[in-house]
């Protein structure tokens, strides 16, 4: 289990500040930086830039502050039980140094529910928070080896996983790849290139993955019409439906069904 000692979210500093923790901490240290600050590391102090994280483990001399008011992260104290320890050291994720990670406001968001959950009154406090560190420390590592695509790119990234959520959440909704570029102020040949490079698929087959997938799901577990299943997952036509679902499953609707018993 990792047991999570103290975190808090988006806390501010009014003042500029110096913190320092000479000889260091007896747990894991979490820090996610949300604006300019500095960091000493090694003896040497460095600029930190806003959406940046570092790791400090048990007894590290931490000294780290903002020059200006208004100093902005989250943070996490944490410690791992001997199981736990060896899990963490597998997923080797970097230490005393500071890094961007890809989709930074994602992990933001977990640290919000651990805080939320840390200071509430929940029965199952410790395997919550338990099952949600495992959550931010795999995907911490996911977005750690997502940070290497340009930067230029990067800024867009937590728009289009939001808006592919959205189409996996609504896949009937009516969507045009036009109107969606729309909605995030680039133009279509931008979008479609962004979407493709984030996600390894194009915006319309993930539209239609969504649709079959919910089709799917109601072909098996319902006893809805095929005619009422086209409409039910966006489709303006059941001649459109069937063809669509044929093509990229190699079976028809009824078929479908009747395989899946």
């Amino acid at each position: 289990m990792i047991t999570i000692g103290n975190c808090g979210h988006d806390s501010h500093h009014p003042n500029p500040c110096d913190i320092e923790h000479d000889p260091g901490l007896s747990d894991y240290l979490i820090l996610l930086i949300k604006c300019e600050a500095w960091m000493v590391l090694d003896g040497c102090r460095q600029d930190v830039h806003p959406n940046a994280l570092i790791i400090f483990p048990p007894g590290t001399h931490i000294h780290y502050g903002c020059d200006r008011a208004g100093y902005n992260d989250d943070w996490i104290h944490f410690v791992p039980d001997e199981k736990d320890l060896a899990l963490w050291k597998s997923l080797a994720l970097p230490l005393c140094q500071v890094v961007y990670p890809f989709d930074f406001h994602k992990l933001s968001e977990y640290v919000r529910m651990m805080s939320d959950c840390c200071h509430g009154p929940s029965p199952h406090k410790e395997k919550i928070l338990d099952s949600f560190m495992h959550i931010f420390l795999y995907s911490l590592q996911e977005e750690l080896e997502k940070r290497f695509c340009p930067s230029g790119v990067q800024k867009y990234y937590s728009d289009f996983s939001r808006l592919r959520t959205q189409i996996y959440n609504d896949p009937a909704a009516p969507r045009t790849i036009p109107g969606l570029a729309a909605s995030l102020c680039l133009s279509i040949s931008h979008f479609q290139h962004l979407y493709k490079q984030f996600f390894g698929i194009s915006c319309r087959q993930d539209i239609i993955n969504a649709r079959l997938e919910l089709a799917k799901y109601y072909l098996a577990n319902s006893n809805m019409s095929v005619s009422g299943l086209a409409g039910f997952c966006g489709y303006e036509s059941d001649l459109h439906f069937m063809r669509q679902f044929k093509k990229f499953t190699g079976v028809t609707p009824t078929d479908y069904r009747i395989k899946q018993g």
